[in-house]
This record gives C-alpha cells, sequence and structure tokens, in this order.
C-alpha cells in the first residue's frame, strides 16, 4: 500500500505575526511623511527592506532559497535607494528594479499568510494578526504597482505638485478603502483598471476573511 506525502507547503508553521504586524504599523504611519519630507526616503526604503525579511520568514523554504530571497531584498533596497549623478533615467530604472521586486516578494508572501490562515483549524489572535498583516500588505503592494506603472507612463496617475511619489502610498489606502478624496487620480486605462481591483479587494477581503476569522474566534473563546 502506498503512502501518499503531504505535499510541501509554502508558509512556515511556527513563525507569529507579531512583528510584521508591529512593523507594517510602523510603515503604515511612517510612509506619509515622505511625501513631504525626502530625507526620510532612506528610511522608509530600509523599513520596507524590514518588512520584506520579515515576510520572508513567513515561509517555508529550503534554507538556500530563503538565503537567495534575503540577497534579492537586500539588492532590491539598494536599487531604490542608489541615484546616479547627472543620470536621472538610470535612477528611474533602478527604482523600477526595486519596485518590481518588491511587488513579488510582497506577492508570494501574501500567498503564503493566506495559505496557512485558509488551513488554520482554531483561530486565535495571531491568525487574526495575520489577516490583517494581508490587508495591509495589499495596500503595500498596490503602492509599488502603481510605481511600476508611474516607469512606463509618469501621467497614468495625477499628483499634486510638490509631492512626491510616496504620495501614492496613501493613494494606494485611499482606494483599498475606497474612500477616494479625488486628489489623486488615474489618467489611463491600466491605472483606473489597477485602482477599481484594488477597491474590491478592499472591500471584499474584510467583509469576507476578517469577518469570517474574528466570528470563529469568538466562537471558540466562549
Amino acid at each position: 500500500m502506498t503512502t501518499i506525502k503531504p505535499s510541501p507547503k509554502l508558509y512556515s508553521l511556527t513563525t507569529g505575526y507579531s512583528r510584521l504586524f508591529v512593523d507594517l504599523v510602523i510603515v503604515f504611519f511612517l510612509v506619509p511623511f515622505a511625501s513631504f519630507k525626502r530625507n526620510l526616503t532612506l528610511l522608509v526604503s530600509l523599513v520596507f527592506l524590514i518588512t520584506l525579511l520579515l515576510g520572508l520568514n513567513t515561509l517555508a523554504l529550503p534554507k538556500r532559497i530563503i538565503l537567495s530571497l534575503r540577497f534579492l531584498a537586500a539588492f532590491g533596497f539598494i536599487a531604490d535607494v542608489i541615484v546616479f549623478p547627472n543620470a536621472d533615467y538610470l535612477t528611474e530604472v533602478s527604482s523600477f528594479i526595486s519596485h518590481s521586486l518588491y511587488s513579488i516578494f510582497l506577492l508570494i508572501v501574501i500567498m503564503a499568510i493566506s495559505s496557512r490562515i485558509y488551513n488554520e483549524k482554531k483561530v486565535n489572535l495571531d491568525v487574526i494578526r495575520g489577516g490583517i498583516c494581508i490587508y495591509l500588505l495589499l495596500g503595500i503592494l498596490w503602492f509599488f504597482f502603481y510605481q511600476v506603472i508611474m516607469f512606463f507612463d509618469s501621467n497614468a496617475l495625477s499628483i499634486p505638485e510638490g509631492v512626491s511619489h510616496s504620495s501614492l502610498f496613501y493613494f494606494s489606502f485611499t482606494a483599498l478603502t475606497t474612500l477616494g478624496y479625488g486628489d489623486i487620480t488615474p489618467n489611463n486605462a491600466f491605472a483606473m483598471i489597477l485602482t477599481n481591483a484594488e477597491a474590491l479587494f478592499g472591500q471584499i477581503y474584510p467583509a469576507v476573511v476578517i469577518a469570517k476569522l474574528v466570528s470563529l474566534y469568538n466562537v471558540e473563546s466562549k
């Protein structure tokens, strides 16, 4: 009789989400200041790197792969902060590479945490934190998506004068929460599609996933 081996899991069963949750809260409050104070850009990039490294800790992959991903995350950080004197296009290309890498990393982490939460048999506070982490990571993921679009079309999103591209972080969360203040607006089809998709995720995810986790937690705690 042949035994069926369980399929390898993308997520780690031992890593909690407390540190990632705290880091994401810091990111949420720190990044908007970088829209007006450019000297905070390096600090924001460093916090994004820490976010990626904490996210990688949630994966259950061979150590060599994790180590390679950490090197790629560090490369993304360097590409994000490096500035080429008198070569603005090279700086933009470097940032594009960084934002693309960050997007891929965040997609992997979101998939890993989602898989673990889906397969959890018991819901505790850490699982709920993981669910909230996914919601915050979605906002950050779309922030990088918008950055990638802006590389191909600098007018894809209208940004007020005197404000840096870091304001797209604010725009991402206003789209995710469907607030839509109207100060930043999409100007081409790709940006419009992305914005609509983020708004859909922002409505469906809390209504279905987080509400379910909280209700299961309340039932088990009684």
